[in-house]
């Protein structure tokens, strides 16, 4: 599908979000930062969510031009039930005015000693990952899933995935 005349707001300025919206759709989103309405670093698929809906529709309400309101958050939760292991989330919520979509993108594995990091130091991932890789704003490329990959995967790329799956909705016939 072709986007490239569609206009999409986007409720960060975050450049690994605006690439991953640009790879998704094939278009220049506008981008404007707006609060999410969470904390700076989520903990929970819950309040990841919340966070991308918040951005969703309060870009669309700042940016009338705009058809579409997306909310990129990125996330950790932990899974209690089967692997009792922390993950890297990224969600899209994608807003017309009128209806309400998500998209998912990859769930990662993070090392145990960068969730105790952020939970005992109550700081976000970006700044264990810069650390680690001896880097700074990490999050506004590569982030989280680049360095631990080795560059095979990087946040835009997940990013992309879940822009994809939360726009489908809103051009495919099935639905």
């Amino acid at each position: 599908m072709d986007f490239s005349s569609w206009r999409f707001g986007l409720g960060t300025t975050n450049g690994a979000k605006r690439l991953a919206v640009q790879m998704a759709t094939g278009a220049e989103p506008i981008c404007l930062s707006v609060p999410s309405g969470i904390s700076d670093q989520p903990m929970s698929e819950d309040e990841t969510i919340t966070g991308a809906i918040n951005r969703a529709k309060a870009v669309l309400e700042a940016l009338p031009e705009a058809q579409i309101g997306l909310g990129l958050e990125g996330g950790l939760m932990y899974d209690d039930r089967f692997t009792h292991q922390w993950y890297l989330i990224s969600v899209c919520a994608a807003w017309d005015g009128r209806q309400l979509f998500l998209g998912k993108g990859l769930s990662f594995p993070m090392p145990h000693l960068a969730a105790e990091r952020i939970l005992q130091e109550k700081i976000e991932l970006h700044t264990v990952i810069d650390e680690w890789g001896k880097t700074t704003n990490s999050n506004h490329r590569g982030g989280a899933y680049g360095l631990l990959t080795n560059d095979q995967v990087r946040r835009a790329d997940v990013f992309r995935d879940a822009v994809i799956a939360a726009i489908t909705p809103f051009h495919s016939p099935f639905y």
